[in-house]
C-alpha cells in the first residue's frame, strides 16, 4: 500500500462527513449523536460527546485551514457553555467530568479568541477543587463506584487513578496552571499529591496504587488509566513542577512495580491488564490498560531524568505489543475495537509521537499498519449515506464483543480515529498536528 499524506487527510475528511451527517443543531450550538444506532443519545462530554468531536473539528482546522471547521467547533463549545451553566455536580473523571471539560474549553478558547469559553474553563477548575473533600494530608474524590453495570458493584469509594479518580483531575489542574486558566490551580493540584502519597501501598518492586480505595473486586491494574502506571505519571509530571523529590521518588518506585508485574515475550515485554493473586490474566494492548498508555510514564521518567534506560524499557512494551501480532491480529486484549481508548487509534497515535520523538521508524512502521487496518475496517457509503464518507463499527467493551455501534466520538469513535490519520498525514508531511490530552507526555514536543 502507497499511501500518500494527503490520502490519509482524506480519510479524516471523510470522517468529518459522516459525523457531520449526526450533528444536531439546538438554540445554543451543535451537538452530535453518540452513535449511528441511537440518533437521540446525545452526550457533552470528552469521552464520547460534543467536547471530544470538538477537539477533532480543532485540529481539521489545523490540518486544512478551513474556518468552517472552526465554526463547528466554537459552536460546540456554546452548547457545552450553555449545558455547564446549570450544571451542580459531575464527576472527576476528566473524560466524562469537570476536567475534560476544562481542557476542551480552554482548547477552543485559544482557537477561537473568545473569553467565554476560557472564562468557562476556569470555572470547571473551581468547581472540580468545590467537589473535592480534604481527606487525610491533602484532597480527594469520594464517588460513586465507577463500572456498576458491568461489575455489579455499588457504593462511594475515594477513587486514586487516571482514567475516574484524582491523579487525572490533578492532571487537569496542571493544564490549567500552564495554560494560565486558574491561579490556584497547582496549589490543588499538590495537595491531591500530597493524599495520592499517603495512599500508595507498597508492593513488589515498589509502590502500587489502586483504581479505588477498598476495591470490591478483583482489579489490580498496574497500567496506566486505572492503575499504577498512571498515577506515578502524575506524580512524576508534578515533581516537573514543583522539583518536590518526594513526587520523584514515588514516581520511580510506581514505575519499578509495574516493572516488577511484567512478563516477558517473544520480543520486549507486556504489563498484564490486570492480576488475579498475582497472576496476570490477559494482555491489553491499546491505551487504556496497554503500552500505548503504559509506555507514557517510561518516556516521561526518561525526559526528566535524561536516563535512556527508562525509555529503553517503555520501548519494551511497544515491542511486546508487536510480539503479540498486533495490529493485525486481534485477540483477547485486542478486540473489534477501533477507538483511542482501547485499541488501534490509540496505538497508531502513540506509535506517530514515539516516532517524532525519536525517529525509529519500527514506530512509523507500526503507524502506517495501523492506518491500513483502519481503512480496512472503514464503512464507507452506509445505507441513506453519502460514499464518501468513513465511519468504523465497533465493539466498546471487550466482555460485549457482540454490542456492536458506529460511534461518532473521540476516545470511542470516528472522531477518534480521525484524529489519528490528521496526526498521520502531517507529521509525514513535517507539519504535526496534534492537540495532545491533559494526561500526553507528547505535549512538549511543541505541536498543540
Amino acid at each position: 500500500m502507497n499511501t500518500q499524506p494527503a490520502d490519509y487527510l482524506e480519510i479524516a475528511i471523510a470522517a468529518e462527513r459522516w459525523i457531520d451527517q449526526h450533528r444536531h443543531t439546538t438554540d445554543h450550538g451543535v451537538i452530535w449523536s453518540v452513535a449511528a444506532e441511537v440518533p437521540s443519545k446525545k452526550f457533552h462530554n470528552l469521552y464520547s460527546g460534543a467536547a471530544g468531536v470538538a477537539i477533532f473539528y480543532l485540529e481539521l482546522h489545523q490540518a486544512t485551514g478551513n474556518a468552517c471547521y472552526l465554526d463547528v467547533a466554537a459552536a460546540a463549545g456554546r452548547e457545552i457553555i450553555h449545558q455547564l451553566e446549570t450544571t451542580e455536580h459531575l464527576p472527576c473523571a476528566p473524560a466524562g467530568g469537570w476536567g475534560g471539560y476544562l481542557f476542551a474549553l480552554g482548547e477552543i478558547g485559544k482557537a477561537a479568541g473568545e473569553s467565554s469559553f476560557t472564562e468557562m474553563a476556569a470555572h470547571c477548575a473551581q468547581r472540580q477543587r468545590d467537589q473535592a473533600s480534604s481527606i487525610g494530608d491533602g484532597i480527594g474524590w469520594v464517588q460513586e463506584m465507577p463500572y456498576a453495570k458491568l461489575t455489579g458493584f455499588n457504593g462511594e469509594r475515594e477513587l486514586y487513578d487516571v482514567a475516574e479518580g484524582a491523579a487525572g483531575a490533578s492532571l487537569s489542574w496542571l493544564y490549567a496552571h500552564e495554560q494560565e486558566l486558574h491561579p490556584q490551580a497547582l496549589d490543588w493540584a499538590k495537595l491531591a499529591a500530597d493524599r495520592l502519597l499517603q495512599v500508595a501501598e507498597p508492593a513488589e518492586g515498589g509502590l502500587r496504587w489502586q483504581l479505588m480505595d477498598d476495591i470490591p473486586w478483583p482489579f489490580d491494574a498496574p497500567n496506566f488509566a486505572h492503575g499504577t502506571a498512571g498515577v506515578a505519571y502524575f506524580l512524576a509530571r508534578m515533581f516537573e513542577h514543583t522539583q518536590d523529590d518526594r513526587y520523584w521518588q514515588a514516581a520511580v518506585a510506581g514505575a519499578k512495580h509495574v516493572q516488577a508485574m511484567s512478563v516477558a515475550q517473544s520480543s520486549g515485554h507486556l504489563v498484564p491488564h490486570i492480576l488475579n493473586d498475582g497472576r496476570p490474566d490477559r494482555f491489553y494492548l491499546g491505551y487504556c490498560h496497554g503500552p500505548a498508555g503504559t509506555a507514557r510514564l517510561f518516556y516521561l521518567l526518561s525526559k526528566i531524568s535524561a536516563d535512556d534506560t527508562w525509555a529503553q524499557w517503555g520501548h519494551g512494551l511497544d515491542q511486546g505489543l508487536v510480539a503479540q501480532g498486533a495490529p493485525e491480529k486481534r485477540g483477547r486484549g485486542f478486540w473489534n475495537n477501533i477507538s483511542q481508548c482501547c485499541c488501534d487509534a490509540g496505538i497508531g497515535d502513540h506509535a506517530i509521537s514515539m516516532w517524532r520523538a525519536s525517529q525509529d521508524d519500527f514506530y512509523l512502521d507500526l503507524a502506517q499498519r495501523v492506518a491500513k487496518g483502519l481503512i480496512g475496517q472503514s464503512k464507507s457509503g452506509a445505507q441513506g449515506e453519502s460514499n464518501d464518507t468513513r465511519c468504523w463499527p465497533q465493539a466498546e467493551h471487550r466482555s460485549q464483543p457482540d454490542f456492536i455501534q458506529t460511534q461518532t466520538g473521540y476516545m470511542q469513535g470516528a472522531a477518534g480515529v480521525g484524529s489519528f490519520f490528521i496526526h498521520l498525514a502531517t507529521s509525514l508531511e513535517g507539519s504535526p498536528v496534534k492537540i495532545d490530552f491533559p494526561e500526553s507526555p507528547f505535549r512538549r514536543l511543541g505541536n498543540d
